[in-house]
């Protein structure tokens, strides 16, 4: 796409964008294209949502690439910080990394936001990865009672998972994720050319979400990743965005049937038991979709040993992660009390019983977490330890 000219000035004639929307729950989607970062304030517009503040909410290294060229996209519409013509547009950023998704940065943003005096008409932006798009979405629905929010995920996790179906949270001591609230964003804007400026290693770990939608729903998915693994890391354009396109629209099929992960949904916790206890330990040695591949290794070999899953598919899933440099293998230091600790907390389960995924096949698992004898999950978390002793 052409660059665009000085805020104020006319710009070129744009090409027309090649636009994968995905409905996802009542006004709720995702709009995919290479490109769309620059046609954000329009389609904002065209939504007809009445507004008076527009606050951009971003980390300090997100805003340092993108957050320029965001603020003049808005400026070519009319959208300033002075709001003469239209609605008031601010930002706020802050330091980056999982550190700050707390108590005290919603505060943050909250309290520049009444500073500034934005009232129940404001909406949010949030422009980055998971860690900004979890705290501004829980921000927008508790900000005034709830306010509409867009979310700019900005790698590929927040792409394919963490802005996609409306859960927000912030971490607290207890563990991470633990005090949020569902809030659909109105639009997901997902431009995969802002995943340029990604490290190999923060690509690989967003399309760890990826194979775990294959594995648990679509094992066309998970060929095409386990056949391209370098293309698609080299970022080739149309096997990415087919990527994209599956794993999100899967997800949007998902939380349309059970938006508050009742059953279905909370099946795409799939690697997340034995992941977030991980994560939980070892943050931020190793990221989020990192310890979600180990996760993923694991509990398929759970499932293979509960009768459900054939072996050798626990050795492609292995296989296929670690062909996109995903770790399959947990780090060493860790001991079965403090994995099993953190396990006790997870989310889904229920009192004192783990409730896990179990799949049965690549590309299909049963659609309700399973409750697992605490002796199952033992044997395997020790199993997996000792591989690494």
């Amino acid at each position: 796409m052409p660059e665009t000219e000085g805020a104020g000035e006319p710009s070129p004639k744009r090409q027309k964008l090649d636009v994968k929307e995905i409905d996802v729950i009542g006004d709720s989607k995702v709009c995919i294209a290479p490109g769309i970062l620059d046609e954000i304030p329009e389609r904002i517009l065209a939504t007809g949502i009445k507004t008076t503040e527009i606050v951009i909410v971003s980390d300090e290294t997100v805003f340092g690439h993108y957050g320029a060229k965001l603020i003049a996209a808005f400026e070519r519409v009319g959208i300033t910080a002075k709001g003469e013509s239209g609605p008031r547009l601010l930002h706020f950023a802050f330091k980056p990394g999982e550190p700050s998704k707390t108590r005290e940065t919603k505060a943050a943003v909250e309290d520049f936001m009444l500073a500034n005096r934005c009232t129940r008409s404001a909406m949010l932006v949030a422009l980055g990865g998971g860690v900004v798009g979890d705290l501004v979405g829980f921000t927008a629905a508790t900000y005034m009672r709830g306010i509409p929010v867009m979310q700019v995920p900005t790698s590929t996790m927040a792409i394919i998972d963490s802005s996609v179906g409306g859960k927000t949270a912030i971490n607290v001591p207890a563990g991470k994720n633990m005090v949020g609230a569902f809030h659909q964003p109105r639009i997901v804007f997902a431009d995969p050319h802002m995943l340029r400026t990604l490290s190999p290693r923060e690509v690989a770990e967003g399309l760890a979400e990826a194979v775990k939608m294959g594995v648990i729903q679509d094992v066309k998915l998970f060929e095409l990743m386990e056949k391209n693994s370098e293309k698609i890391m080299s970022l080739d354009p149309q096997l990415l965005q087919e990527v994209l396109h599956s794993a999100v629209a899967h997800k949007a099929r998902i939380v349309a049937i059970d938006e508050k992960e009742t059953g279905l949904r909370a099946t795409l916790n799939y690697g997340h038991t034995i992941g977030h206890a991980i994560e939980g330990l070892v943050s931020p040695q190793l990221l989020h979709g990192e310890c979600v591949s180990i996760g993923c290794v694991w509990e398929a070999e759970l499932a293979a040993r509960l009768g459900h899953l054939p072996k050798e598919a626990v050795g492609r899933i292995k296989t296929c992660l670690a062909s996109y440099n995903l770790p399959v293998k947990c780090p060493t230091g860790l001991s079965l009390e403090k994995i099993m600790a953190k396990m006790a907390v997870d989310k889904k389960n229920e009192g004192k019983t783990i409730r896990c995924t179990i799949i049965t096949s690549i590309g299909t698992s049963i659609d309700h977490p399973v409750p697992v004898e605490r002796n199952d999950m033992e044997a395997v978390v020790k199993d997996m330890l000792a591989e690494v002793a």
